[in-house]
């Protein structure tokens, strides 16, 4: 497996902080404005993860962080499930959930500009 970009070794891998990680992760994804708690919830979590000393605070925040990560689609797990079998998330091919959401916000859109 190969480091990630800006890592040449392992060593460079462990001194990276979680809230770096984080926020770089945040960043490439395309956030709504009701995202936005998550977002800021996920940069605190990885704040006190960079904190933390204990492994088993350590183990606990990042059971939560993940959680957060996971809802946000900022995991390959979570991207997998709202991406269709094939797809690479330019749009090309929606899986049902995306369209059930994209769906959803054009009728509450609707009913915000009163055009029933």
């Amino acid at each position: 497996m190969t480091a990630p970009d800006g890592f040449d070794d392992d060593a460079d891998a462990v001194e990276r902080s979680v809230l770096t990680a984080v926020g770089q992760a945040l960043d490439a994804l395309d956030l709504e404005d009701e995202d936005i708690g998550a977002a800021t919830l996920a940069r605190r979590l990885a704040v006190a993860l960079d904190a933390e000393t204990s492994g088993r605070t350590v183990a606990e925040l990042s059971g939560r962080l993940l959680s957060v990560l996971e809802s946000l689609g900022a995991t390959p797990a979570a991207r997998k499930s709202i991406l269709p079998k094939g797809g690479n998330g330019d749009g090309a091919a929606e899986s049902p959930k995306r369209a059930k959401l994209r769906a959803l916000r054009e009728d509450h859109d609707a009913r915000d500009t009163g055009t029933d």
